[in-house]
């Protein structure tokens, strides 16, 4: 009763310093949170920034393998690389030693050959010619920086070579189980593999030519489409079915250690890409195929050219030039071999450095190009 007497004695010098207390705890809250606030609002700016630039990347790279997809000579060339894969095992006169060696290797080259001349037709097509005709003065005008509109055409012709490593990746496998090799005692040949194989762009181009007629699909994207999932249903025919013709499914009726050495061809692919786009802001696809060339001569070169004997100008230059022969391991492929994992995640590292060279490259020479 003490205590209530004076807290009511003194209630009026108490709600005079509660007055006098708050407008300071407001203050001190604001200084407080403060930065907090402006840091979330600093971290919702960057990422609505980062959202809505990958958004127009990746509205650029579909525009862009959209009509790659439309080009003739990504059609001949995808084409041209499944058809003379299928070759190789109706060819080969010697296994060297080893069931499927030919057609394997043969089919890995085919993929970093035609997948290098596919990489310079598509970055010429996509960015030289639009830059000529006009076409990417008006994408600039938009807000799209050049630098985005770079990467974002970068992107769309990646996304034509991974389909085109697929359909090569797909005809290399089917190509080294047709193979002959001996089963038991046996030589056995693997005829309706082969059947299969020659059969698939065929009914690729009756089927794409059947929409193009009935329904006015376009008769390129049509055809590329139709031989990705032939040689899809191929693949997994060839998962369920023995060299026999006999229902076994087993992972083991196709190489699958193909696949890693395949996939370093990619990360090639993916290098040369990016150099390509860097050349096709200033040169045509003629001069560009033939600096591509020299480059890959040269990288396939690079072990020797780095070797202490050679001059230093010599090994300066190879040392700057991408070295293939780290993306070319097919005799890791050696009888019961395959690559280790560790190599490939290595490689991986060493192909994005290189295409964020030559990316950064090609913005440099792009930003200083007067686009009509």
């Amino acid at each position: 009763m003490g205590l209530f007497l004076v807290i009511l004695s003194n209630w009026q010098t108490i709600v005079q310093e509660k007055k006098e207390f708050a407008p300071r705890c407001r203050s001190l809250s604001s200084i407080l949170c403060t930065p907090v606030r402006n840091s979330c609002g600093i971290l919702k700016w960057m990422l609505e920034t980062a959202t809505i630039r990958l958004r127009r990347i990746r509205a650029i790279a579909a525009t862009t393998a959209a009509e790659l997809y439309g080009q003739p000579a990504v059609l001949l060339l995808t084409l041209g690389g499944v058809v003379a894969t299928a070759l190789i095992p109706f060819l080969q006169l010697h296994s060297f030693g080893e069931a499927g060696r030919l057609a394997r290797d043969g089919g890995l080259a085919y993929q970093l050959v035609i997948g290098l001349a596919l990489a310079v037709v598509s970055a010429s097509s996509s960015i030289h010619d639009e830059v000529a005709n006009g076409t990417a003065a008006a994408a600039l005008a938009k807000p799209v920086s050049r630098d985005l509109f770079l990467v974002g055409k970068w992107l769309g012709v990646m996304t034509v070579t991974l389909r085109f490593w697929f359909c090569m990746l797909a005809a290399t496998l089917l190509a080294e189980r047709v193979a002959e090799r001996i089963d038991g005692n046996d030589l056995v040949t693997d005829k309706p593999t082969q059947f299969v194989l020659f059969l698939v762009p065929i009914l690729a181009l009756v089927v794409s030519g059947y929409l193009h007629n009935r329904r006015r699909a376009r008769f390129c994207r049509a055809a590329l489409t139709a031989l990705t999932a032939l040689l899809s249903i191929a693949l997994v025919a060839g998962f369920l079915f023995s060299r026999r013709t006999a229902f076994a499914p087993s992972f083991g009726n196709l190489h699958l250690a193909v696949i890693p050495v395949s996939a370093l061809i990619l990360l090639a692919l993916g290098v040369y890409s990016a150099i390509a786009s860097a050349l096709a802001t200033r040169l045509k696809a003629s001069p560009a195929m033939v600096v591509c060339l020299l480059l890959l001569l040269l990288g396939l070169s690079s072990d020797t050219l780095l070797s202490p004997t050679s001059p230093a100008p010599v090994r300066v230059i190879a040392s700057i030039v991408p070295n293939l022969q780290s993306f070319w391991m097919c005799d890791a492929l050696a009888p019961g071999g395959s690559l280790p994992p560790h190599y490939l995640i290595c490689a991986v590292v060493y192909a994005a450095a290189l295409a964020a060279a030559a990316l950064g490259a090609a913005m440099l020479a792009f930003r200083g190009k007067d686009i009509p």
